[in-house]
């Protein structure tokens, strides 16, 4: 495989010889692979160099392998994270998939298994990436589109831009009626598509819009990525695309919403299940 850019591997393992075969099998597919003797150590260079892909042990002496997953997926949520243990089990197979890992394989395991399940990664990495695009393209398109109809509504009213008195409820309105949903202090005001947290207008694109709203409508109940999906995408995907299509949008409304997205007060996560908006 020839790449003009060749893809980089983070091995985190404590044992010389799994790092050194590691390194040996990926090498043969060109990969750029660079090794972590502790998830401290991964940490440490995650910080600093970007990984498309990182195989990981679980049992380490301080921090575990789970830890490294769930850090990774908070903070480099785009990365394909591969557990490759000794010690495999159901208990530990859940909490690896759970914290984002792509795939859990077992030692030993044949070095053609090991490529085969990074070259996935990278497939299904990649194709989340290039619908994510063409997303944000479509999402550029519909802003022009709805910044247009806002200035021909602008002068059909004569430019007064009033708008209806606020109801206080926490039920979705109907679109086509053109009415504006409060819950706490976010505002959803469909006919003219803004969003407001308190007095702040929220610079949002038309999914981050429509993931907001959806939250908006139910909070403080909790949405899955499945139906935050069929809400916002209005179609049916599996529970892993769900969760990783929907991550990638939440991960940037956070930035929008929070004083300090690592640590949202707002826009929580409830493991295992969904996401919420607390309007408390």
């Amino acid at each position: 495989m020839t790449t003009s850019k060749r893809t980089s591997v983070l091995v985190v393992d404590d044992e010389d010889t799994v790092r050194s075969m590691l390194q040996a099998a990926l090498l043969r597919d060109e990969y750029d692979v660079v090794s972590a003797i502790s998830p401290e150590d991964a940490l440490r260079k995650l910080g600093v160099l970007t990984f498309e892909v990182v195989i990981t042990d679980l049992r380490f002496p301080g921090i575990d392998g789970i830890h490294l997953l769930r850090e990774i997926q908070r903070r480099w949520p785009d990365t394909i994270t591969i557990v490759l243990t000794a010690y495999p089990s159901l208990e530990s197979a859940v909490a690896a998939l759970r914290a984002g890992a792509h795939d859990f394989l077992s030692k030993p395991c044949p070095p053609s298994e090991i490529r085969h399940s990074v070259q996935e990664g990278l497939d299904k990495r990649r194709g989340l990436a290039r619908r994510l695009e063409l997303m944000q393209v479509l999402e550029r398109q519909l802003m022009e589109g709805l910044r247009a109809i806002r200035g021909d509504v602008a002068l059909i009213r004569g430019g007064t831009g009033e708008l209806p008195p606020l109801p206080q409820t926490g039920r979705l309105p109907d679109r086509r009626e053109g009415r504006i949903l409060r819950a706490g202090s976010f505002i959803i005001d469909y006919e003219r598509h803004e969003s407001l947290l308190g007095d702040l207008p929220l610079d949002l694109t038309p999914t981050e819009f429509d993931i907001l709203a959806a939250l908006v409508e139910r909070a403080p109940a909790v949405l899955s990525p499945q139906e935050i999906a069929r809400r916002v995408f209005e179609y049916n995907v599996s529970e892993v695309e769900a969760r990783e299509l929907v991550r990638w949008h939440i991960h940037h409304l956070r930035r929008k919403l929070e004083l300090d997205p690592d640590q949202p007060h707002m826009l929580k996560n409830v493991r295992g299940v969904g996401y919420k908006l607390d309007i408390s």
